[in-house]
């Protein structure tokens, strides 16, 4: 019994290094393209990471190493975190967090590859297809942090992945699925209507060819993605109001709450994306559609509908659970779900056949974003110039005031702004996005335009405060900034 219990082992794990075996050896071809979109991603992230850029909360988690997600229910962010920085202490181990995020973004654009594979050969425009789901000008904000970085590619990654499993067993489908969106949950919630997005596209591309298609299968990823969703909120979801509020519509509010959410979305994408991105991004649609229409088996009439239901449903699936939200984020780092969006529909154009003038479409865009990347890590590197300028000249006629040289605790408030670099200001009206993603670096009324100037230079005996009278005598009075104040007081007006 003994023996026969061992060499029962024995053929078990035997059958499981042959099954792995036959896995690496038949998906081996998959670690080329992964090579090739990691080489992409970081060459186009490479001027950003250079730009050493401390990203809103980066300034705060650089200074004095707290790590906080908990507060937004981000668990992964919170555990994990410690094993890559080694410790609860968040010291700045850039650009290692970006490189591992980049590595995500490849492992999610290879599975979106795969999903909508036809034959075991990935092509140039596969490649060209999936580079918006990692360089979305929106999810450039996400990639600029230091620290949530990694978390927020993460969220992405466990979105795509339950689509592997559609062909497994129900229960291992409906498990994975759960599992992967409580992950995404805990991790970053704004990729919430990837993994709806890509299970729409999939079973319509299968229908479209007219293979094989468990619809069954289909309905219990749905019901799993909604089962993740209810356990988060019932057992994982801590209620937040700032910036953020967690409260969703009430049923009456709940249609109309929707639709305004849906349609400011939109608004403010057409506000900040460039005209030719627009413009192509219309071009690829309407590429995807025609393409569909043209290959599809279905009967055109009832294919014409499907399509248009499709892109329909999934266009409010963007912006994923935020627009059930009172007050979601309109902010680029909760909107980049138009990047999957895009990806999906794109990965699909460059699985036809004779679709060249389409797929040159798909490239045009994916080379908009590509080099807007560069634009933008580079457009960091000359704000970071010009603030330490700006703040040099504040602190060396600070000093030069006989008032500053005492040991009696000053009260200091800044007012006003330098707002952006002159670069900036100088570019053409449609650089919208790239003026949206540079934050306000110095400046009053905001804590993240003041924390690098209060706490990165080691100002001494001042006190920051919220609220001071501007009627004080003027100290000093430059092209750049005025100076007012008294011997226990301090304003510092930016011009």
């Amino acid at each position: 019994m003994k023996y026969d219990g061992i060499y029962d082992s024995f053929n078990i794990e035997s059958v499981y290094n042959m099954k792995m075996k036959l896995w690496i050896e038949n998906n081996k071809y998959l670690l080329k393209p992964v090579l090739i979109l990691f080489f992409l991603y970081f060459l186009a992230l490479f001027p950003l990471m250079c730009a050493n850029f401390n990203y809103l909360d980066d300034l705060g988690r650089t200074f004095s190493g707290y790590q906080e997600w908990l507060g937004y229910s981000r668990y992964v962010s919170e555990f994990f975190s410690i094993f890559i920085h080694t410790g609860r202490y968040m010291t700045d181990i850039s650009p290692l967090p970006q490189c591992i995020a980049i590595l995500l973004l490849s492992l999610a654009g290879v599975i979106v590859i795969l999903a909508f594979q036809k034959t075991k050969k990935v092509s140039f425009w596969n490649i060209v297809a999936v580079i918006p789901i990692g360089l979305c000008p929106y999810f450039l904000e996400c990639l600029s942090y230091k620290y949530d970085a990694p978390y927020m590619a993460f969220s992405i990654l466990v979105s795509v992945i339950p689509i592997l499993f559609i062909k497994n067993k129900k229960s291992i489908f409906s498990i994975i699925t759960i599992i992967c969106t409580i992950l995404m949950c805990t991790s970053y919630q704004a990729s919430s209507g990837i993994f709806p997005m890509i299970l729409l596209f999939y079973m319509y591309d299968k229908w479209n060819q007219k293979e094989k298609i468990d619809l069954k299968q289909c309905l219990i990823g749905g019901v799993s993605f909604l089962v993740g969703l209810l356990l988060f909120k019932i057992f994982l979801m801590k209620q937040v109001s700032n910036p953020v509020s967690s409260e969703m519509f009430s049923l009456l509010e709940f249609v109309p709450g929707i639709f305004h959410n849906i349609m400011t979305y939109y608004q403010t994408l057409l506000k900040d994306f460039k005209d030719i991105w627009l413009i192509l991004i219309l071009f690829v649609v309407f590429s995807y559609v025609y393409l569909m229409l043209r290959d599809g088996k279905q009967k055109i009439f009832l294919n014409m509908i499907s399509i248009f239901v499709l892109l329909f449903i999934n266009s409010l699936m963007v912006y994923g659970i935020y627009s059930l939200l009172k007050n979601p984020l309109f902010v680029p780092r909760s909107m980049f779900g138009i990047g999957a969006f895009l990806t999906f529909i794109m990965i699909q154009i460059s699985n036809c056949k004779k679709s060249m003038i389409e797929n040159l479409g798909c490239f045009l865009l994916s080379w908009c974003f590509f080099v807007f990347t560069f634009q933008y890590g580079n457009a960091l590197s000359e704000q970071k110039r010009y603030t330490d300028f700006r703040i040099h000249l504040v602190i060396e006629d600070l000093n030069e005031l006989d008032i500053m040289n005492t040991n009696e605790i000053k009260s200091l408030k800044l007012v006003g702004s330098i707002g952006k670099s002159p670069v900036l200001r100088n570019l053409p009206q449609d650089y919208q996005m790239l003026n949206k993603l540079v934050p306000d670096t110095f400046g009053g009324e905001w804590i993240w335009s003041e924390s690098y100037f209060y706490h990165y230079f080691d100002l001494k005996n001042i006190n920051p405060v919220d609220d001071m009278s501007e009627n004080y005598p003027i100290l000093k009075n430059t092209m750049y900034h005025t100076i007012k104040g008294d011997k226990n007081h301090i304003l510092i007006e930016l011009k």
